[in-house]
């Protein structure tokens, strides 16, 4: 009878409180921006406001996209590989390549982390004079284990890294019976992948095209026009005039709009029988523009 596949997740409680903080300090911190960028009448405060409210929504999706991988996360072992789910990086690491396998806190020097690494979140590479280069995708740095293949070192960290050890060492005198090729995948190599696509790369061309022309539009008609009429309420009566400068909330949406179909378009591509999904979803991209284009050509121009 085969041996079953042994699942470890990484240490999270750290960092899901850590992330799951920043994200709503950051929220509130945009929101609140916002929120004071619409009640000003003075057009210098309502840009300050505008720019912090900007400034301040840039860190979120990237501490979603990390608190997403932390949640998803695990490292998967058996007696024919190793296999590491990071977000939207998979590591797959035959048995026979495995050199060896040390906790980090046993080695004679100090394993250096990446850059910005933070509770919940060590990711990156780095390089090390007795090492080289260096994998991390880990989550605690109290906890690190090296595995040592024939192409690279990764420093991951299982929540129960005793047990992993165990587990480790009694795959691997068991040996291999159907090794598992070699596979490597992540965000860069997805990138690639979308940028070589030409139906994604053209729908997110597009709609950085765009939002970039609106921008530009926006920019013209700002200094020429006091004030904006945008529409018509329910009654079919004209909306009161706000000042102009109110109009830089169209291309901040509209920017903000696609940063969010990026990240959602890239999850599906990534998945097998879903690109026609992604397809559509890049495609979105080109709407909030384009209606914000009209809606400058029919009410201020």
């Amino acid at each position: 009878m085969a041996e079953p596949l042994q699942e470890f997740v990484p240490a999270r409680q750290r960092g899901v409180v850590l992330h799951a903080g920043l994200l709503l300090f950051f929220t509130a911190a945009s929101g609140g921006f916002l929120l004071l960028a619409l009640a000003q009448e003075l057009r210098g405060f309502f840009i300050l406001y505008l720019v912090g409210c900007f400034g301040t929504f840039l860190p979120i999706p990237l501490l979603l996209y990390r608190l997403f991988s932390l949640l998803r996360a695990k490292y998967v072992i058996d007696r024919e590989g190793l296999h590491i789910q990071w977000g939207l990086r998979t590591e797959d690491i035959p048995m026979q390549e495995i050199e060896w396998l040390r906790p980090a806190n046993d080695m004679p020097y100090e394993i250096p982390l990446p850059r910005y690494s933070i509770q919940g979140s060590i990711i990156g590479v780095q390089y090390s004079e007795e090492l080289g280069k260096l994998e991390f995708v880990a989550s605690d740095s109290s906890s690190l284990i090296l595995i040592a293949s024939k192409t690279k070192v990764l420093a991951i960290s299982p929540a129960d890294h005793k047990g992993f050890q165990r587990t480790f060492n009694r795959f691997i005198e068991m040996g291999s019976i159907a090794p598992i090729q070699p596979h490597s995948a992540n965000v860069e190599l997805l990138l690639t992948g979308i940028l070589k696509d030409k139906y994604a790369r053209s729908f997110m061309l597009g709609g950085l095209v765009l939002s970039i022309g609106l921008l530009l539009a926006v920019s013209f008609i700002i200094p020429v026009r006091d004030t904006i009429t945008l529409g018509f309420n329910p009654t079919a009566e004209t909306i009161e005039s706000s000042p102009s400068d109110r109009l830089l909330l169209l291309p901040l949406f509209s920017l903000l709009m696609l940063f969010v179909d990026a990240a959602v378009g890239a999850y599906f591509f990534r998945k097998e029988g879903f690109k026609t999904a992604s397809y559509f979803i890049f495609a979105s991209a080109l709407i909030l523009p384009l209606s914000f284009i009209l809606l400058i050509f029919f009410f201020v121009l």
